[in-house]
């Protein structure tokens, strides 16, 4: 199954064109779960990328994380018509699918990030001609390819910052919030983040599974609430 998706990532990219990126995760390698990708350069990812690489605001992702009850009758779950961004800023129209096997978990994920700014430049530029525009739009460079390493301790640091107070100053709340952004941005599904969480926080790694499981309990109502799609 793998192999066959990934060849439909190769003839996708082809079709939509370089600037569509296609993207197929193998979700039981988190840290590497890239195994197929058509036009990287949009995001900087390229083929043993980790599942953290990829956009932020990535609402396709954050079901992933909260919706592993997902019913054993679901095949694929879509998540379709959300935007989010590389880490240089561009947005992306966005839409994930998610396949499952037949107890409901999420084995693989494909991917579809559509960069419209340079359609948005030429829109700009045309309005500029007709003495419409509000200036052409800044521009931004590719996507810098960034470590797995690296991307955790920026996951890690930008939770920490969202509270908005130093660690050595945090409640246990404070510190369950920061948990909470780094969650958001799939750090906890890279094995090996629990450590480092923990390291940062000052705090063990059992604490750091208490501080989760506590978040799970909180998310389950509003999350079996939501509209089964994706």
């Amino acid at each position: 199954m793998m192999e066959l998706m990934g060849s439909i990532v190769e003839g996708l990219g082809k079709a939509l064109g370089r600037e569509v990126e296609v993207v197929l995760h193998d979700l039981s390698t988190p840290g590497a779960s890239v195994v197929a990708i058509a036009n990287g350069e949009i995001t900087g990812r390229s083929v043993g990328s980790p599942i953290v690489s990829g956009p932020l605001d990535d609402v396709g992702l954050n079901r992933l994380i909260y919706s592993r009850d997902a019913s054993a009758e679901e095949a694929c779950t879509l998540v379709t018509g959300y935007r989010s961004r590389t880490r240089a800023g561009r947005e992306l129209d966005s839409t994930t699918m998610f396949f499952r096997d037949g107890d409901g978990q999420a084995y693989a994920a494909l991917c579809v990030n559509v960069d419209r700014t340079r359609l948005r430049e030429i829109q700009s530029l045309v309005r500029d001609l007709l003495g419409e525009g509000e200036g052409r739009p800044e521009a931004h460079g590719a996507s810098e390819s960034v470590s797995v390493d690296r991307l955790v301790e920026e996951i890690i640091e930008d939770g920490i910052r969202a509270t908005g107070k130093p660690v050595s100053i945090m409640t246990k709340e404070d510190k369950i919030e920061a948990v909470r952004q780094m969650q958001q941005r799939g750090l906890f599904l890279i094995r090996s983040s629990v450590d480092m969480v923990a390291a940062n926080l000052a705090v063990s790694r059992f604490t750091i599974y208490n501080y989760l499981d506590e978040l799970k309990k909180l998310a389950q109502p509003g999350e079996r609430g939501e509209e089964a799609v994706r």
